[in-house]
């Protein structure tokens, strides 16, 4: 039988579409099992939500995305193996973190895997600096140890950053929609399917996690490892098409326009790396001092915290398009700069609220 290949955007429906279908068959009868199984992400210290919620969402989102985009991809990418390989070995780990404990250092040692398994045997890794520095070739063996460092940081800041309802799903929906966007009109059609199919499961998912009622799901470490992974394939494959002078826009400082699409992830570990090293904290160790706990803190509920950081990754994201010209590192500076300012406004409004809240509390009561 001769092998089947779908015209391109029909290809992009049919993954989009597929993944949607997918998840939603899917994820109700998740939460019905895990309710049932009583597999439930319990309150604890570092856990804002104050009741058990079904969590193993990660199931869902991951069975749309990958029959999506096995569904189109047919023709249009080479590696689609391997790339699957590394996906199932992170949901695997990320389920079973979820069910039972994982010591950190073996979870870290799996995405050093997945890394690898991506950065060796496709063609996912990094061949450019873009002049960074006025730096563009390095020695082969460098830039694979780049892609892997640049792998795994993705993957561990998308897992960090999911502490909230919809704020991971969220950011990788800009993403997905951003990534898949400029992989079509660049002609890249195999990763546009990708997208596609992210994208969808994404999106069903996300109404799940905003509900409140019975119906809420978290997505786990089973979700967020799998986003996390499969953005950061993105964001190499984003610099190396423009590397290879096969995207559409001629980009000036492509590695920080990629920085500026997972700004909100990336800025937020950034922060919790230095926060964590100056306080002497073992950086596997949870604590509350994340962006989207600020938020909580300043009197946001889940919904408007996520929508106001959702807007401020896109609102980071066209001031990186505006500014491409003026070269990657004073970008990176700009984008650096917003942020460490955004960061400032929101203590600025926890401690007007926390000193609100303090005058409150000393009013002497009238009887």
């Amino acid at each position: 039988m001769p092998e089947i290949v779908i015209k391109g955007w029909l290809a992009i429906m049919l993954a989009f579409a597929s993944s949607v279908a997918i998840t939603w068959y899917y994820l109700p009868k998740i939460i019905k099992v895990v309710n049932e199984k009583h597999l439930l992400d319990k309150p604890g210290r570092h856990k804002i939500h104050k009741k058990e919620i079904p969590t193993l969402g990660g199931i869902g989102i991951f069975a749309g995305f990958i029959f999506g985009f096995l569904m189109g991809v047919n023709g249009y990418m080479h590696y689609v193996s391997y790339f699957t390989a590394a996906a199932m070995l992170l949901f695997f780990i990320g389920v079973k973190d979820d069910l039972v404990y994982i010591n950190p250092w073996k979870k870290f040692a799996a995405e050093v895997g997945t890394a690898l398994i991506i950065a060796l045997f496709t063609d996912i890794h990094f061949t450019s600096l873009h002049g960074f520095l006025g730096i563009h070739s390095l020695p082969g063996w460098a830039f694979y140890l780049i892609t892997v460092f640049i792998l795994v940081l993705i993957i561990n800041s998308l897992n960090l950053i999911d502490g909230i309802d919809g704020l991971a799903a969220s950011i990788g929906i800009i993403a997905s929609l951003f990534f898949g966007v400029w992989f079509y009109l660049s002609g890249d059609y195999g990763y546009t399917i990708m997208a596609a199919a992210l994208l969808g499961a994404l999106l069903v998912f996300l109404g799940y996690n905003l509900t409140d009622g019975l119906k809420k799901i978290f997505m786990g470490d089973t979700g967020s490892l799998v986003i996390g992974f499969t953005l950061a394939v993105f964001a190499v494959r984003f610099n190396e098409l423009d590397a290879a002078g096969r995207s559409f826009i001629d980009l000036k400082s492509t590695p920080s326009v990629a920085i500026a699409v997972l700004i909100v992830p990336l800025f937020d570990t950034l922060r919790i790396i230095i926060l964590r090293f100056r306080s002497h904290q073992n950086f596997f160790v949870a604590d509350n001092r994340h962006i989207h706990h600020m938020m909580l803190r300043a009197g946001l509920t889940h919904r408007r915290a996520t929508l106001y950081i959702s807007l401020f990754n896109i609102f980071i994201i066209a001031v990186a398009l505006l500014l491409d010209g003026i070269g990657i590192l004073w970008l990176g500076l700009v984008l650096l700069l917003l942020c460490g300012l955004a960061t400032a406004f929101l203590f600025s409004c926890i401690k007007r609220r926390e000193a609100g809240a303090k005058e409150v509390a000393e009013v002497p009561e009238i009887k």
